[in-house]
């Protein structure tokens, strides 16, 4: 995977797409950690991490999540890694 292409991408998508705060600071969080695992197909993010990398609370955190999933942008399993998926 190319981080660059997928942050341009992302960023792309955003520009034409409805996205929240929560889910774009999320999202920016999974790359950065899939990132440093070295671009796992999945991953483990503890909810800890992801609010204090994003600056969400529980609620939004989870919010956030579920609006990724729902746009397709991320696949996730509770109490599982979550699958970081290619941008659209």
């Amino acid at each position: 995977m190319n981080y660059i292409l997928e942050l341009n991408a992302f960023r792309d998508w955003v520009m034409i797409n409805r996205a929240s705060t929560g889910q774009i600071a999320l999202w920016y969080a999974l790359m950065s950690i899939n990132n440093q695992t070295g671009w796992k197909e999945w991953f483990s993010a503890p909810n800890q991490t992801l609010q204090l990398m994003t600056g969400l609370s529980r609620q939004g955190l989870d919010k956030a999540r579920n609006g990724l999933i729902q746009l397709g942008l991320i696949q996730y399993k509770k109490g599982s890694p979550i699958k970081q998926a290619n941008t659209k």
